[in-house]
């Protein structure tokens, strides 16, 4: 990372100091508590932090603690309680894996602690959760794979995280909002994520759209799911993902694209706290600022969301702090299939306040899109106040027009 970047740091880390997780992403922790961490695991690891160096540590410090307290109820038989706190410690383990970049032998290390955390978490499950590892361009990719009981020719949502999330972070919605419906569920870590980025698979500006596809592939001769009814969730550049693999993977029904990141990178790269450039040159295996540049660059949709044809929502925050509106707008009116935008009043990039609502609600589209409900030339835009207005019309804030 260059030396401007890395000088920037010291704000970051005074900032921490002060304000925290909502440092990072204003209102991070509601959308945390959503996907299965716990409020105090999360007060525990950021309270005493004066500096990202310090995250490791202080995840890994949390991770041993839960861990403990798991291993203590599973010897007395109290399996649901072990479970719970297998969850919350796999997730501590894996932001631990995920704070240590590059070539590091205690990457390897954490990794070992977020698999056989989850192990647990699988072996006192009452559904059936698969670990896949999937052959992929001399490298591997992996994923999770959660059914309903008995489940056969089932609807299917693969999970996309984005650049600082993990396939793991995905389990409680699986669990809680996507297996009650009868669906299965699919969280992937694709080229340059989570453990596939750990042994190996670098992301390419395109390597992810053939991923998907090989995911596809593979679930496609699943005897639990439906072909047919494969959708898609990306969530942050997941999105991006989603969209560029949508422009050429005709077997995805459906994307929801949520906390979007569909416009140039610019923003996320040079506005943005350091650490997301440092990030995407680990993913890539970039070392030259002037190459993740150039790369980024590249990172557009203008001529991919054109070819983008199936039923596609985007839900994003007035003031995203890695984007802009203005940006999400314009890719959203170069899709060319039923489309819906969801803009949330004053939000940021977790739009945390309201994640209960679009978690949910971007399922239920999803499955309104299964059951063919949005015809060609569909289109609905809605700006969401923080009163709880729907306004549906323009999507435009209102304070656009006086």
């Amino acid at each position: 990372m260059d030396s401007m970047r890395k000088g920037q740091r010291w704000v970051l880390d005074s900032f921490l100091a002060i304000g925290g997780l909502d440092v990072l992403h204003p209102d991070a922790g509601a959308i945390f508590e959503q996907i299965g961490y716990d409020s105090n695991d999360l007060k525990r690891v950021f309270d005493p932090v004066k500096a990202g160096s310090m995250l490791p540590s202080a995840w890994a410090a949390a991770a041993r603690e839960i861990e403990g307290r798991a291993q203590h109820w599973e010897r007395r038989g109290y399996a649901y309680t072990a479970k719970r706190l297998y969850e919350r410690a796999t997730l501590l383990y894996a932001r631990t894996h995920y704070s240590i970049l590059g070539e590091d032998p205690r990457r390897l290390r954490y990794l070992a602690k977020v698999i056989s955390s989850f192990e647990k978490v699988i072996e006192h499950s009452k559904h059936p959760i698969e670990r896949v590892i999937l052959p992929f361009e001399d490298k591997h990719l992996h994923g999770i794979l959660e059914t309903p009981l008995g489940a056969q020719q089932v609807p299917c949502v693969i999970m996309l995280p984005g650049m600082d999330m993990f396939k793991e972070d995905w389990h409680k919605l699986i669990e809680q909002r996507i297996l009650p419906r009868g669906w299965a569920g699919f969280a992937l870590d694709g080229p340059g994520q989570g453990e596939s980025l750990t042994k190996g698979l670098k992301m390419t500006l395109d390597n992810y759209d053939r991923a998907i596809s090989h995911v596809i592939d593979y679930l496609s001769d699943h005897p639990a799911i439906d072909a047919s009814r494969i959708v898609i969730m990306g969530s942050s550049m997941g999105s991006w993902w989603a969209t560029r693999a949508a422009a050429v993977e005709p077997r995805i029904r459906a994307i929801a694209a949520n906390m979007s990141n569909l416009g140039d990178k610019y923003v996320l790269l040079n506005q943005a706290q350091p650490s997301f450039m440092a990030n995407l040159m680990f993913m890539t295996g970039i070392t030259e600022t002037e190459q993740i540049q150039m790369l980024s660059q590249k990172m557009t949709l203008d001529d991919i969301a054109p070819k983008v044809e199936i039923p596609y929502l985007i839900i994003t925050g007035e003031n995203d702090e890695l984007t802009t509106l203005e940006s999400t707008v314009d890719v959203y009116e170069k899709l060319n299939g039923p489309k819906e935008l969801w803009i949330y009043q004053y939000e940021f990039h977790p739009i945390g306040a309201q994640s209960d609502e679009w978690l949910t609600a971007s399922l239920d589209w999803l499955d309104q899109a299964l059951k063919n409900t949005f015809t060609s030339g569909y289109q609905k835009r809605t700006f969401i106040t923080k009163q709880g207005q729907y306004l549906e019309g323009s999507g435009e804030p209102t304070w656009w027009n006086p």
